[in-house]
C-alpha cells in the first residue's frame, strides 16, 4: 500500500497518510487535519472517505450557497467568492456573532 494524499474538505489542504498509517486505519476512526485542525472520521476505506466530525477552530468557514465547498474567510468579511465556482455570496455571521455573545 502506498502513501496517500488526503484533502481536507472543510480548508481544502492536502495532508499526507503514510502507507504504515493507512495499513491500521479502521472505518470509524477519526482524523484531524493538520492545517485547520478539523475531526474527520473515516467512512470507507476503499477508496479513503472522510466525513467532517467537527469543523477546526484556528478559522471561520463558510459553504459556498451554490456548489457546497467549503473555504476559510477572515471573520467579518462582507462578500465572499467561492474558490471552486466563482459565486460571490455575502455571509452570514449571525452564527457566530451570537456564540460571541454568550461569552
Amino acid at each position: 500500500m502506498d502513501d496517500l494524499e488526503l484533502t481536507c474538505p472543510v480548508c481544502g489542504e492536502t495532508s499526507l497518510v503514510l502507507a504504515e498509517d493507512l495499513a491500521e486505519l479502521e472505518e470509524g476512526a477519526v482524523l484531524e487535519c493538520e492545517a485547520c485542525g478539523a475531526y474527520l472520521e473515516v467512512v470507507s476505506l476503499d477508496p479513503l472517505e472522510v466525513e467532517v466530525v467537527e469543523e477546526g477552530l484556528e478559522g471561520f468557514f463558510v459553504d459556498c450557497p451554490r456548489c457546497g465547498y467549503t473555504f476559510e474567510l477572515e471573520e467579518g468579511e462582507e462578500e465572499a467568492t467561492c474558490p471552486e465556482c466563482g459565486f460571490t455570496f455575502t455571509p452570514d455571521w449571525s452564527e457566530i456573532e451570537e456564540e460571541d455573545e454568550e461569552w
